[in-house]
């Protein structure tokens, strides 16, 4: 199989991306770049690397969406020597600040962050939809856009920085609580993509320690309505 190479620029960083099939050009063709800078990280993968993805999924998949997966597997790893990793959630964007919900899958974070965006209208922006990459800085903790955003396909080419984090559930009435670190950590653990190699887990252990100190959690309990967002959106901006 031939091989294509693409440059892109994701969470700040100059990324070479080495591929075999065309979804993965299509997929990241709006973070791509067109420079004679040398990538600060290389990405390639093999068929082995694909076959293993296969073996943790459900069948069904293409070898295709398999490389997709395997290639920002190792991006995840990478970024983590520039202190940024990734929390699966729906992060949306308001007047310059963005909100991360995460949750077990089926929750219902992308219903809820649509509803933020049918509220908010042209002053939100979805930043990801699923597979948001977390800056920790000296300055503050910033969440940026990546093409890997679930099945809506809903992302945006930018970063933001992070103001607040909703853990998610169901519930017939909608609340909303301030919860302290310690509360919200087994769900963002659960949430965190955690590598296998013992070093790059303890890298991403002491960067989640950071995110949950230094960003206001909340624990909602909410239903699929608009009052749902005012809900909140009082508590947390």
């Amino acid at each position: 199989m031939s091989k294509t190479e693409r440059k892109y620029r994701i969470a700040d960083r100059t990324i070479g991306i080495t591929f075999g099939y065309e979804y993965t050009e299509k997929m990241c063709r709006a973070y791509e770049i067109f420079t004679e800078e040398e990538p600060e990280i290389c990405i390639c993968v093999n068929q082995e690397e694909i076959d293993r993805e296969r073996g943790s999924m459900e069948e069904g998949f293409s070898d295709a969406y398999l490389e997709s997966l395997a290639i920002y597997r190792k991006l995840c790893e990478a970024m983590l020597s520039y202190d940024t990793f990734l929390v699966h959630g729906s992060v949306i964007e308001v007047d310059g600040k963005a909100y991360l919900f995460t949750a077990p899958s089926g929750t219902g974070k992308s219903t809820h962050v649509r509803l933020w965006k049918q509220h908010f209208g042209e002053a939100a922006d979805v930043i990801n939809d699923d597979k948001p990459l977390i800056q920790v800085r000296t300055d503050g903790i910033y969440v940026c856009g990546t093409p890997w955003c679930g099945k809506h396909g809903l992302n945006t080419n930018k970063k933001a920085s992070l103001h607040a984090i909703c853990i998610l559930e169901r519930g017939l009435e909608n609340h909303i609580t301030e919860i302290e670190p310690m509360e919200g950590y087994p769900t963002l653990f659960r949430q965190t993509y955690r590598p296998k190699n013992r070093v790059l887990m303890t890298r991403t252990l002491a960067l989640l320690k950071q995110l949950a100190e230094r960003v206001s959690l909340y624990r909602l309990q909410c239903n699929i309505s608009e009052e749902a967002v005012q809900v909140a959106w009082g508590k947390m901006h």
